[in-house]
């Protein structure tokens, strides 16, 4: 069972379909394409409260490190291929942040990162 927990401050991007996708370390148990994804936010509080209920669509290995030969520039790896720039900045933005920057400075204290990208689709009123 999929259960994800949330910031606030993602909360209005992923209620508003901007935010297809979260951002998470390895799990003993990752969830597969066909399972059924909780999103939460303020899980483990009084304040817990259901965002949504999705279908997984996808999952995908990520890395995203620094190299200091290189001049210690971030690089993002999906499924063992880097992303280039304009992909950095899509993969930033449907995770809900403004810009690559932006996604690299809340990622930096957990650089480097391996983990999985789990995708969801939201289910249409109607």
């Amino acid at each position: 069972m999929g259960l994800y927990n949330f910031l606030p401050r993602f909360v209005p991007f992923i209620l508003d379909g901007r935010k297809t996708h979260t951002i998470r370390a390895e799990r003993r148990y990752p969830d597969k394409p066909g399972t059924t994804l909780h999103l939460y936010t303020g899980l483990r509080t009084k304040r817990a409260k259901l965002l949504m209920r999705v279908e997984c669509v996808a999952v995908e290995e990520i890395e995203i490190l620094t190299i200091e030969k290189y001049g210690g520039h971030p690089y993002v790896f999906v499924g063992g291929l880097g992303l280039n720039h304009s992909e950095k900045e899509q993969l930033a933005r449907r995770d809900g942040f403004h810009d690559f920057t932006e996604m690299i400075a809340f990622w930096e204290a957990r650089l480097p990162f391996k983990g999985h990208i789990i995708h969801w689709k939201t289910k249409k009123a109607g």
